[in-house]
């Protein structure tokens, strides 16, 4: 049985012979690169990504490509270039210009914000603007022939991306400005947030139409930044609308959920998102894994299960293998899980690391005979 076997039936609700072992690996690969990554293009080695996944005998499901073209007409104009060590991006519309600067951090592999697009109310208007003069198109062929690419190995999970508080507090305006703005501007910044959720409804019925049957989308959700309140005001009855078009559709969706979780992860089951993905247990995040379990309840599938710090050299081996093996016990309460990374496994993890995960799966993430009988009947 393959991983991508294993996995599409712990998505059918039936129980596999062992645990689904599932790599986040594009971060790691970019790393081993050595190169600077093109941030408005993402990683573009399909061919060598695949292979990686291959050697260490894991399935693929973070899919870079897009189901969907988007335009602003001729009355906005938005610029996305990298300058040197800087990924610009731009808004020019009526009511004025935006500009949003990432900078190159060689030590993380990863873009740093170095100014937010949003970082006053009257950018907030102008955001408005250029909102409200997109639109979208179908585009499936990428999927197609990604999907194509990877059909031995693993399932593309094409991204919705963020929602409207999503994209305020983990993209255009960060943490503190985000919150300022909900009690300064109240009223401002929840029409920002209806506008967005309203034009990320429009894409989530594109992408029902679609021949991907399997979604992804992500706020990079931890309790700490959108505190269960905040999400609870301004995001879980959007959650449900984005469940309630895919499951209507027969598609499943994923949640990123890679932070904090005490207060969350329950909510998104409510919501009805079938997996909570890059689960992070502790030391990282703020729970173990049993605690994860008992908040998400026994039917949404756990995807992750490894704390960053867990894949590095510094954690002696015996550690990892422990951690591993906490993630695994899980399968005994339900078979809803797959082994992930927990996020993503970061730059300066050990390839030889990387491959043990395989056989720790195979030899303490297999279900009794009994449990896959009755599941399975």
């Amino acid at each position: 049985m393959t991983e991508k076997q294993r996995l599409l039936q712990v998505l059918a609700g039936k129980t596999p012979d062992r645990v689904p072992w599932f790599a986040d690996l594009g971060h790691w690969f970019q790393a081993e690169s050595g190169d600077m990554w093109n941030l408005f293009q993402g990683n573009q080695d399909f061919e060598g990504l695949i292979a990686l996944h291959r050697e260490v005998k894991a399935g693929w499901y973070i899919g870079s490509c897009s189901l969907h073209e988007e335009s602003y007409g001729d009355s906005i104009e938005r610029v996305r270039d990298i300058q040197g060590d800087r990924a610009v991006e731009q808004y020019q519309t009526a009511k004025g210009s935006l500009t949003m600067v990432r900078r190159w951090n060689p030590l993380s592999y990863s873009w740093d914000i170095e100014k937010h697009l949003v970082e006053s109310p009257q950018d907030l208007i102008i955001l408005k603007d250029a909102l409200n003069h997109l639109t979208y198109r179908p585009h499936y062929d990428d999927w197609i022939n990604l999907s194509q690419q990877t059909d031995d190995i693993g399932l593309c999970f094409p991204n919705l991306a963020y929602t409207g508080l999503g994209s305020l507090i983990s993209y255009y305006m960060g943490v503190e400005n985000t919150v300022y703005a909900l009690i300064d501007e109240p009223e401002l910044t929840e029409s920002y947030i209806q506008l967005r959720n309203e034009k990320q409804m429009e894409l989530v019925r594109i992408y029902s139409q679609s021949p991907a049957p399997h979604m992804i989308f992500s706020d990079n959700l931890s309790s700490d930044v959108q505190s269960p309140d905040l999400f609870r005001r301004y995001s879980l009855d959007h959650y449900k609308a984005i469940a309630d078009c895919l499951h209507a559709k027969n598609k499943t969706v994923s949640a990123h959920i890679d932070g904090r979780m005490r207060g969350l992860i329950g909510m998104l089951a409510q919501a009805g998102i079938v997996i909570a993905d890059a689960c992070t247990p502790k030391p990282s995040g703020d729970l173990s894994p049993r605690e994860i379990r008992e908040e998400a309840g026994h039917d949404m599938i756990l995807m992750g299960g490894i704390a960053p710090v867990m894949w590095l050299p510094e954690t002696p081996e015996k550690v990892f293998i422990e951690h591993v093996r906490a993630w695994l016990d899980l399968r005994l309460i339900s078979s809803r899980l797959v082994q992930s990374a927990g996020d993503q496994v970061p730059p300066g993890t050990s390839l030889q690391r990387i491959k043990l995960m395989a056989e720790l799966v195979d030899t303490y993430g297999r279900y009794p005979e009994s449990m896959i009988e009755e599941a399975n009947q």
